[in-house]
């Protein structure tokens, strides 16, 4: 066999092993893909039943149901501009019990967001158009709907409102407890001695805003030692007062902690 023939059955052989190759390695690859995209769109996920919360029997779900059942005096906020501080993954049942009792006690109420965030293509993040007008609320871990954003975070100061609510959710806060913005708008809160009322893994916002050292508060559960580590005292009740901030643990709370956050606000 002379030396042309020789390289040209290995030039045959390896261009064989390389489409085998990167065919075997091609399937591997949407093979291993598929995986991840089974996991990502399983109809099964944990989820909070609003339903099952409110007419299960026990004393704190009918003190709940009670709560957003009841018939308010629309005259009550009359004249009080509130913000509802929130942006993708806010608990819905945390936003929306505050934001209709507001409503329906005569105040105007703006859920305030940051603008639609830009992720390099690197992150690998995709954001719906949408977002740029919503933000998407959670039960527990389940995608549940898009609320209007009605202010930007960006665009707000602590001077276009009488008073704030700080909602909880896993996402939510770890979303804003990074964003410069919105520790400068709290700081102010406080700074101005607005009332400021947190719940559940709101109060972790509050952490990086450096505002909760020497101070009294709640929480949930899962981030009480986080906050106790952030200079507060915590603790475990439903409702904690601390001059104009008040926090509570969980949506449980809070009939008492917007009965409270009503009480400073009309003071």
């Amino acid at each position: 066999m002379n030396l042309y023939n020789l390289q040209k059955i290995i030039s045959v052989t390896l261009c064989v092993f390389i489409s085998y190759s990167s065919q075997a390695f091609s399937e591997s690859l949407t093979n291993k893909i598929d995986l991840y995209e089974a996991a990502s769109t399983s109809a099964y996920v944990p989820t909070l039943d609003t339903i099952k919360l409110i007419t299960a029997d026990g004393e704190l779900n009918r003190e709940l149901k009670n709560f957003m059942l009841k018939k308010r005096d629309s005259t009550t906020l009359k004249g009080k501009k509130i913000a509802i501080l929130a942006t993708d993954g806010v608990e819905e049942l945390e936003i929306l019990v505050p934001l209709n009792y507001l409503k329906e006690s005569g105040a105007e109420v703006f859920v305030v967001s940051p603008k639609k965030p830009n992720f390099p293509d690197t992150f690998g993040v995709k954001m719906p158009e949408i977002r740029s007008t919503h933000i998407m609320t959670v039960r527990l871990m389940e995608n549940s709907g898009w609320i209007k954003i009605d202010k930007f975070l960006e665009d707000v100061s602590v001077e276009d409102f009488d008073g704030l609510v700080l909602p909880g959710g896993s996402w939510n806060p770890d979303f804003l407890r990074t964003n410069t913005n919105a520790h400068t708008l709290l700081q102010a809160f406080v700074e101005t001695n607005k009332p400021l009322a947190s719940l559940c893994h709101g109060p972790l916002i509050l952490v990086n805003a450096g505002l909760l050292k020497g101070r009294k508060v709640t929480g949930y559960w899962s981030i009480m030692k986080d906050l106790e580590n952030a200079g507060a005292t915590v603790i475990d009740q439903p409702l904690v007062t601390d001059g104009q901030l008040l926090t509570s643990r969980f949506p449980y709370d809070l009939p008492r902690l917007m009965n409270a956050f009503t009480e400073h606000l009309i003071r």
